[in-house]
C-alpha cells in the first residue's frame, strides 16, 4: 500500500514539475498589443575599458551589454547585444549626427547601471579595465540579426533589464595587457557563426508569416518556398522568426525592409548552405 501511496506521489510531482517547465517557457514570448515581446532570464555580461582601441568588426561585443539567454535554443545559443533605445541598423540615417547618438546612447547605458546596479557602477568607475556580470532578467521588443564579415551579430532593443531577486554580481580587475594586434580578446570558441536557418516548404508553394502562433493570426507577409529566415525561438509548434528583404537593383528607394513574425514549423525545413 505504501509502495503505490509513494508512486502515485511520483507521478503527480512529475506531472507539477512538467507543468512549470513548460510554463517558465510560455512566458518567455509575451504577445502584447504593442507586439512580441521577448521576456528573458540570463547572464547580463560588460565589459569596459577606458583607452581607446580599434576593434574587429566581428567583435561588436567588446564594451557592449551582452545578454546570453538560460535558454540556449534562443538565436542559437549567441549573446544578445543589448540597445536601450530604438534603433535600425539595415537602414541607417546618413545624416544623423553619430557623435550626438553615442553621447546619449552612453548616457542612457549609465542610466540605467545607476537605477538598477548603483553599487557595481559605483565600483566600475574605480575600475580602468574590467567586467561586470550579474544574472539578469530582460523584456525585448525587437531582435536583429545582422551579419557582417561572415559573422552574424544579434542585436536586441530592451525594454527592461533588471537584475534576478537576490543574484550576487561579480566585478574582476582586468590588469593584463593586450597585444596590439591580438584578436583573441575579441573570440569567444564556442560562439556559432550565425543563427539557425530555415527554407519555406510548403506543398501551396508559399506559407504565410503571421503575427502571433496562431493559424487565425493576422498575416504579416506571405512567403513564397525557398525564403530563407533565420529562427530566433518558438511557442509551442511555431517558430518565432527574422526575414530582412533586400531590395532589387530596380528599386528607386534602397531601403531593406525588416519582418518578424511566426510560423508553424511544418511549413520548413533546414536550410542546407
Amino acid at each position: 500500500m505504501k509502495l503505490k501511496n509513494y508512486l502515485f506521489f511520483g507521478f503527480l510531482l512529475l506531472i507539477s514539475m512538467i507543468g512549470f517547465s513548460q510554463n517558465v517557457k510560455a512566458d518567455e514570448v509575451l504577445l502584447t498589443d504593442e507586439g512580441v515581446i521577448l521576456n528573458l532570464k540570463g547572464l547580463l555580461k560588460m565589459d569596459w575599458d577606458k583607452e581607446d582601441r580599434d576593434v574587429p568588426c566581428f567583435a561588436a561585443g567588446y564594451g557592449e551589454m551582452l545578454f546570453y539567454p538560460e535558454n540556449k535554443d534562443i538565436v542559437n545559443g549567441k549573446p544578445l547585444i543589448l540597445r536601450l533605445r530604438n534603433f535600425d541598423y539595415y537602414n541607417p540615417d546618413i545624416d544623423a549626427d553619430y557623435e550626438k547618438e553615442a553621447v546619449k546612447t552612453e548616457k542612457t547605458v549609465t542610466e540605467i547601471l545607476k537605477k538598477n546596479f548603483p553599487e557595481e557602477y559605483k565600483k566600475m568607475q574605480k575600475i580602468r579595465r574590467g567586467n561586470f556580470e550579474v544574472q539578469s532578467t530582460v523584456k525585448i521588443k525587437k531582435v536583429v540579426p545582422y551579419t557582417e564579415c561572415d559573422f552574424t551579430t544579434v542585436y536586441a532593443y530592451a525594454t527592461e533589464l533588471k537584475r534576478v531577486s537576490g543574484a550576487k554580481s561579480k566585478i574582476t580587475e582586468i590588469k593584463t595587457k593586450k597585444s596590439e594586434d591580438s584578436e583573441e580578446d575579441f573570440i569567444d570558441p564556442d560562439e556559432k557563426f550565425d543563427l539557425k536557418k530555415y527554407e519555406v516548404s510548403s506543398k501551396d508553394g508559399y506559407s504565410n508569416l503571421r503575427e502571433k502562433p496562431t493559424k487565425d493570426s493576422k498575416i504579416v507577409l506571405k512567403m513564397n518556398n525557398g525564403t530563407v529566415v533565420k529562427y530566433i525561438t518558438k511557442s509551442g509548434d511555431w517558430y518565432y522568426i527574422h526575414y530582412a528583404d533586400y531590395p532589387s537593383e530596380d528599386e528607386k528607394e534602397w531601403r531593406v525592409k525588416e519582418y518578424r513574425g511566426f510560423i508553424h514549423k511544418s511549413q520548413l525545413k533546414k536550410y542546407v548552405e
